[in-house]
């Protein structure tokens, strides 16, 4: 644990949900992976339905709808249907077919086991504080067993701007009604939770455990820990 700030007041804790509670790379290669070979299969018969083929496409939609950056659950569904459409089916069908599959690569993309550690943090930290969730993810919390462990949760889309814009960070601070200064917001990301947090008035926490060299930031957390653990160290939870 190294200290880059001095921590004032924590009254609440947010957290980040991909890479820091849990190992995020290997389930969204896993789903991005099923979701080429299984459009390839069932609808688009060509070896140009490739992973470089959606991504050429995913950078189209978002281009002619940068509000798609923010949503990757609606830039998803349009990523399919829009595919969908260029494989010849339909308009009508091939949105029903979008949302359905859609729902199937959720549904694998929330295949996620989460660390008994984080379990364990989550848990003790709960008795003292607020816990709660910022993400720019869409995994379904109730399918990884966190939904019962935060008392609110936010997620990007829906006219919510992805961390590090302001509005989910200060729509948190809303609801907990807590000034930003008294929220701890945990996070692996040195741009949308170290910078994020910091240029929205929180404190935060960087999650290292890949080791990345702390002086090339630019922008300095008040800690970093190398584990989730850490925190149990930092805060008063063991009475």
């Amino acid at each position: 644990m190294q200290f880059f700030r001095r921590l004032q007041d924590i009254r609440a804790i947010s957290f980040d949900l991909d890479d820091t509670l849990y190992d995020n790379r290997p389930v969204i290669e896993n789903a991005e992976q099923w979701m080429v070979e299984h459009m390839r299969d069932q609808y688009l018969a060509s070896a140009m339905y490739d992973r470089a083929w959606w991504l050429q496409l995913k950078h189209e939609l978002q281009q002619a709808d940068p509000a798609l950056h923010d949503d990757v659950s609606r830039c998803r569904l349009m990523m399919l249907e829009v595919g969908l459409q260029r494989g010849g089916m339909p308009a009508a069908e091939a949105r029903q077919e979008a949302q359905r599959v859609f729902a199937e690569f959720l549904e694998i993309r929330s295949r996620v086991t989460v660390p008994e550690a984080s379990l364990e943090v989550l848990k003790k930290l709960s008795r003292h504080f607020p816990l709660v969730v910022i993400t720019n993810g869409n995994v379904l919390l109730e399918r990884i067993g966190l939904d019962g462990h935060f008392k609110h949760v936010l997620k990007a889309g829906n006219g919510r701007r992805m961390k590090p814009a302001p509005d989910m960070f200060r729509m948190m601070a809303a609801q907990l009604k807590l000034p930003p200064s008294q929220i701890l917001h945990v996070g692996d990301d040195v741009t949308t939770d170290v910078f994020g947090a910091i240029r929205n008035g929180y404190q935060a926490a960087w999650i290292n455990s890949q080791g990345q060299e702390w002086r090339n930031l630019h922008t300095l957390p008040h800690l970093m820990l190398q584990d989730i653990r850490d925190l149990l160290t930092l805060l008063p939870v063991q009475k």
